[in-house]
């Protein structure tokens, strides 16, 4: 190769090594840079609206699914949502019903590269035999948030609990109060119907079922009472289940009982 050939190809390997510089170092940068990306997570009750303060909120836990580390946490807390936007209007494609400024948690996560993150949640807080959990997993691209498009989980369940109860005369009355694992009412006639929930209680000894009996809707709001004849002295654990038809939605609430 000729003095001058080679100059020639000096020259023009170290314009390709510039080059490959130029476009390799910015790549470089970014990885090592770390870029604030907000998530905003709201949690809706199957077939039904938002979970927030009503029924005591809920704790949310977000991770890094590779390698667990806590990224956020804290706690979903607020209204239930527009009903109407919620309930009544059609959801077509593209659109987030969150007006009304419903129930959520929200946070800005430091990422440096994109990053799969498990988002858990769990409750209602307010009614620990109606807790319930759920989470996902997502992509979280850095600097690219999810408010504007929040992240929404689903919830199953109902809320159960024993309002009162009564052992005279051989027999068992009480009254229970179920709603929908948001709050939202069960009314005779309204957008959760009693019509379409069944509610029972049941006594077990030992294991095995020795009494049951329907609860029917008391015509008050979320009530549900009847009354079922005792099996007899001793130990018995009582089972109080709502169950909504249209859905599968249940929720039970539990405790022990002695018959004198």
């Amino acid at each position: 190769m000729s003095t001058r050939a080679g100059k020639r190809f000096a020259a023009l390997m170290v314009g390709v090594v510039t080059l490959g510089f130029a476009v390799l170092a910015p790549w470089a940068t970014a990885e090592e840079a770390v870029a604030t990306t907000g998530l905003k997570v709201l949690v809706r009750a199957d077939d039904a609206k938002f979970i927030g303060s009503g029924v005591g909120g809920l704790n949310i836990i977000v991770r890094d699914a590779a390698t667990g580390e806590l990224l956020a946490e804290g706690a979903i807390t607020g209204p239930t949502g527009d009903t109407e936007a919620l309930m009544q209007t059609p959801q077509v494609r593209g659109r987030v019903a969150t007006l009304g400024d419903p129930a959520s948690f929200q946070a800005e996560l430091g990422l440096a590269r994109p990053t799969r993150v498990e988002v858990s949640v769990t409750g209602p807080l307010a009614v620990a035999q109606s807790i319930q959990s759920t989470s996902a997993t997502l992509w979280l691209i850095p600097g690219q948030d999810r408010i504007e498009q929040p992240v929404i989980l689903h919830l199953p369940g109902l809320v159960t609990e024993l309002l009162k109860y009564t052992l005279e005369d051989g027999q068992l009355a009480l009254t229970a109060s179920v709603t929908m694992i948001c709050g939202c009412p069960i009314t005779a006639e309204g957008l959760w119907p009693a019509a379409d929930f069944r509610a029972a209680v049941q006594l077990y000894r030992q294991g095995e079922l020795v009494a049951e009996a329907p609860l029917g809707f008391t015509g008050t709001d979320n009530e549900f009472a009847g009354k079922l004849d005792l099996p007899g002295a001793g130990a018995v654990d009582m089972v109080v289940h709502a169950y909504q038809i249209s859905t599968g939605n249940a929720g039970v609430y539990e405790r022990s009982l002695r018959i004198e």
